[in-house]
This record gives structure tokens, sequence and C-alpha cells, in this order.
């Protein structure tokens, strides 16, 4: 822990926002646990309550896990709104940068990220650490250094986030992160993190997976499945998750028709050479969004492209298909000019 280099930037961030000014903390879409903590922490950071500094994002929380979070630990994340937003004296952003918002962000004055692959300098205050597994690391460390009092929901809502986008410390990790993740372990209260752990799931669920499972088949050590309709994308991604703790599965992709979209969750046990979310982008970033990281990825791909792609959207045939799609790819015989090349299939 560069403790000099964080005093350093506590104390412009405290200079940049004054006593009676208004601030806004956009967090990304679907906001995840390190998002959600880190906004916590730098509410924290600036002796703010939830009037003064409320929280918004422009798409809710959706995973049962996170929305658990979000309700145990009473954390409200308000509707964005561009209009709205132009209102507030500061806009800052957390374990996000300005790209990513295109142009439904008016401003950005604060940014505090740890990702990659964003250009520099869209805000007054930067502080974007590449290496860090967490940006709930970084509030942690802002937190010790100014002596700010830790308490037991905010403790409990870092070590969280530290954990979740770490893998459980498996990816990613720095001796920083780990330094914060053990000065969080006293703090935090474990029955919280045990319900968040094990979200409730709607009846739904069990219905969805009764289905499924009467068609699962292991084959090279993938499962592919797809659901049909369902009322919601994280039963899509429950699905994958479960599905990767059977015995002698290595990958696991599972689909879903959510409105108009078809979602596909994939999940591996990132094991050397295994990608998912290069897989996902050479599959099917040409027509719809993709990617993800080494052990987990999802694609959002509108049905009408998949149908000019595909020739069909009847749901055994994109089980099929993606069956195929995903077992070239994991033998290592597709490439992007396959798939753009491949042939459509026939149906409604």
């Amino acid at each position: 822990m560069d403790q000099a280099f964080t005093r350093q930037k506590i104390k412009e961030l405290r200079a940049m926002v004054g006593e009676g000014d208004r601030v806004a903390i956009v967090l990304q879409d679907d906001p995840d646990p390190d998002a959600m903590a880190s906004a916590m922490a730098l509410r924290t950071l600036l002796g703010r309550n939830k009037q003064t500094t409320p929280l918004f994002a422009f798409k809710p929380v959706t995973r049962p896990e996170n929305r658990t979070m979000e309700h145990l630990l009473e954390i409200e994340i308000q509707p964005a709104d561009t209009e709205e937003l132009r209102a507030f004296d500061k806009i800052a952003m957390v374990d996000v940068q300005p790209p990513y918002f295109g142009e439904k962000i008016p401003r950005a004055d604060i940014v505090i990220d740890h990702h990659t692959g964003y250009p520099g300098g869209a805000a007054a205050f930067e502080d974007v650490r590449t290496k860090y597994g967490a940006t709930a690391t970084i509030m942690t460390e802002y937190l010790v250094t100014a002596d700010e009092k830790i308490s037991e929901r905010l403790a409990t809502a870092l070590l969280y986030g530290i954990r979740s986008d770490t893998l459980a410390l498996s990816r990613r990790v720095t001796d920083d992160d780990l330094q914060a993740f053990t000065r969080l372990v006293p703090l935090a209260n474990y029955s919280m993190l045990r319900q968040i752990d094990r979200p409730e799931l709607p009846l739904s669920f069990a219905q969805i997976l009764a289905r499924a499972m009467k068609r699962m088949v292991v084959k090279d050590r993938l499962v592919v499945l797809n659901l049909g309709h369902v009322e919601r994308d994280d039963l899509i991604v429950q699905m994958a998750d479960f599905c990767l703790q059977f015995e002698g599965v290595a990958w696991v992709a599972v689909a879903g028709k959510l409105g108009g979209k078809l979602v596909i969750s994939v999940r591996n046990h990132g094991m050397s050479g295994d990608n998912a979310g290069e897989a996902v982008k050479n599959l099917f970033a040409d027509i719809g969004s993709a990617g993800g990281h080494r052990n987990m990825a999802k694609a959002v791909i509108p049905l009408r492209a998949w149908r000019r792609r595909e020739g069909t959207t009847r749901d055994s045939q994109i089980e099929s298909r993606l069956r195929e799609l995903f077992s070239a790819w994991i033998k290592g015989e597709a490439d992007d000019g396959a798939v753009r090349s491949a042939p459509g299939r026939n149906g409604n």
C-alpha cells in the first residue's frame, strides 16, 4: 500500500467537493458487488449520506446474490436519468469509466476504477489502478489511510466486493488486494455474507431446472442448454453456474430468450488455454454484444440477428447450433472467419 500516493489522492478528492455540493455516484449497468461497495466507501470518505450523495444506475441490479446484498446492506440505487444528473454539482463513478456510458453521462468529475481498456483524462479527478483485482481494494486503502472508521456494514460490502471480483482471491490478486482483504476480515458480518452467498431463487427456477435436466448431456466435457423464454436473465446465469458443478464438466453454455434477445451465459474452470471471454467474442461479436473474463462471459444477441445468421430461432435448433459452435471452439477448430461463414439453419 502506497500511503503517500493515496494520501495525496484523498487530499485532491476532498478539495474537489464543497460542503454544500450535491454529488451523484453513478454505477455501471446492473451494478456488481465491487461497484456497490466502492460507492458506499466513497460516500463515507466524503462524509456524505444518502440524501446528499445518492447512488444511480441506468439498469438495476439483477443477479440474485447481488440483489440480496443490496437488500441486506440497505444499498439504495436510484434509476439514472441524464437530465437529472445534470443538476448535480459533481458526478462521480466507481468501478467504471466515462466511455462506458457514451452520451448518457453529461460529464464526469471523479473516477475511481481498476479496469483496463479506457483512455484517461475524462475527469478532473482520476485514480485508475489497473493492476488491482478490485476497486473495493482502492477504496479500502483510502479509508485506512484517511483513518476513517469502517463500519461492520461497510466492511461486509467491501470484503464481498473484493472476494467476488477476484473469484475468492483466485483471479488477478495483488498484495494490495490481500492486505485490504485481511484488514476487512475481522470487521465483517459473516452471517450476512453467508446469506448473500445463498440468495433466494424464484419457484420458476425449479421448473426451468427440472425441464433442462431432462435434456442435459455432457459431451467432450461440454454442457449446452437453451432454456427458451425466461422472465429474468439471472436465471440463465444461475443455471450456468449450477451445471459447471457436475463431474466431468469443463465448459457450460446456457442460453435463454429474454424479450427480443438471446442471452448466452458461458462458464468454465479457467484452466490454461480456456477463455470464455474470447470464445463469445469470436463466436458472437458480429451479431451482438459479447465479452467477459477467462472463466465467465456473456453474449446478448437480438433474435432477429441470430435468425439472419443462423436461419432459425427454434429453441431446439438454437441449442444444437450452440453445441456445434462451442464444441468447435473448444477443439480449436473455430475462428472468426469460420463462424461468419457458417451455414444458416432453416426453420422458424
